[in-house]
Formats: structure tokens, sequence, C-alpha cells
């Protein structure tokens, strides 16, 4: 009888203890109370930490990654091109001929701003009999420009921005004419360049600040100008776009 009275003696000790540290009835055990109740118990509240890690992301991807351009067989364009300056688009996927009056890149700008017109040719050299007179006229042979468009997509979480850069090496260094890049961001164009010799670059062709806001697409349009000034063979071009922070 005397072990059952110690026994409930040093029980009722140890809940005395209890409610004098005011260990947890409630919540968890490790004494970090997280649910509180308030003496009339109409109210209840309770605190949550969340902690996110977003690392610093840059990702490209580009819709073709190789451009094959046979002028054994050149791809005629699907249409003639004229430059609209209410609607600016760049010229479809194809080859046309540049009057030879239009000798330089320079002055194919301007002609193209005067509302000079591109028209289809599938052969190199560019020369083609359009209104079927049995002669060439100047505007019916000249320069074979060929033309290629691929859209870029990119990605970057830089708060401080980002920078699309163009490097392009090959082999042979040259002799392969002329090669041009454009930047086109809802048609606006944000930068380009032009080279008959490599390696060229890297050459920033766009820039923004901040993130690009999700994925954000880049036309790209590609061309080779070629004048009569370019060297038979074949020649293997790698163009590399990189997006870096600012």
């Amino acid at each position: 009888m005397k072990r059952h009275l110690i026994w409930l003696l040093g029980l009722a000790l140890a809940m005395t203890a209890l409610a004098q540290v005011n260990f947890p009835s409630e919540g968890d055990l490790d004494g970090n109370v997280e649910e509180l109740y308030d003496d009339n118990h109409d109210q209840a509240a309770v605190k949550e930490k969340v902690r996110v890690i977003i690392p610093p992301r840059y990702a490209l991807h580009l819709t073709e990654d190789e451009w094959n351009l046979d002028l054994n067989s050149p791809p005629e364009a699907p249409e003639p091109y004229t430059y609209d300056p209410d609607n600016p688009q760049p010229p479809k996927e194809g080859c046309y001929l540049v009057p030879k009056a239009v000798k330089t890149l320079s002055e194919l700008a301007g002609y193209l701003l005067s509302g000079g017109i591109l028209r289809p040719i599938g052969a190199y050299p560019a020369a083609k009999d359009y209104n079927g007179d049995g002669r060439l006229g100047d505007d019916e042979k000249g320069t074979l420009i060929c033309v290629n468009t691929k859209v870029l997509q990119k990605f970057s979480n830089d708060p401080d921005g980002w920078q699309l850069s163009v490097q392009v090496t090959g082999t042979p260094s040259s002799g392969f004419g002329y090669f041009g890049l454009a930047d086109f961001i809802d048609m606006v164009p944000m930068g380009g360049f032009v080279t008959n010799t490599l390696p060229y670059g890297p050459d920033a062709v766009a820039i923004g600040s901040g993130p690009t806001g999700g994925w954000l697409d880049d036309l790209i349009v590609e061309g080779f100008w070629f004048d009569g000034s370019e060297l038979d063979g074949t020649y293997t071009l790698d163009v590399t776009f990189t997006l870096a922070g600012l």
C-alpha cells in the first residue's frame, strides 16, 4: 500500500512540474509551440515560414540549327520583295536578284528604301530573262542574295539585364562572299553585322534591361551576298549565339 502511495505522489509532483514549465499540450513536443489558443478558445493563429531559392538561369533554343545553301540550284524565293516602311518585314526565305546597278550593300539599303524590288531567282550567277525578250537588261542580271530565317528563343531571369552576342567561325576563312545577320524583336531591328572574313565577333546584336519576362523570341535573318568576288569551293560557317548578363 505504501508503494502505491509513493508512486502516486511521484506522479503528482511530475504533473506539477510540467504545469510550471508550460509544457505544450498541443503543438510540437520540442517546445516550439506552433498552435496557440487564447483563454476564450475563440480564435487560433499559426505562422509558416516559406523559403524559395531561384537560381540564375540563361537559356537559348534555336528553331533551326542548319542551313545548307547549294548554288548549283539556289532556292528561288516565293515572291518579289519590296520594303514597306509601314509594315517592315524581312524578305521571305530564298534567293533574289539584286540589279546590276546596285553594287554594294550600302547601295542595297538605299535601293530598298527608295522602293526598289528584289525579284526571285533560282540561278547562279544571277541572271534571268524576266520579260522574255531574249536579252538580259541591266535589271535582269546582277548580284545574288540568299536569305534564311529562324527563331531564337531566349530566357534570362537576371535583374540587371541581358545581352545576346553572335560569333562566326569557319573554314576556309574567306572567299564565301558576304555573310550578314540581323536580329529582330517584334519586327523591330535590334542589331546586326556583315562580314566576308572569319573569325568574326562576338558582336552584340540585342540587349535588354531586366529579365526577359519568360521566353522572348528573336527573329534571326541571315543572308549571303554573291557579287562575283566569292571563290568556288565548299565553306562551313559556325554561328554561335551567346546569352549573358550585363
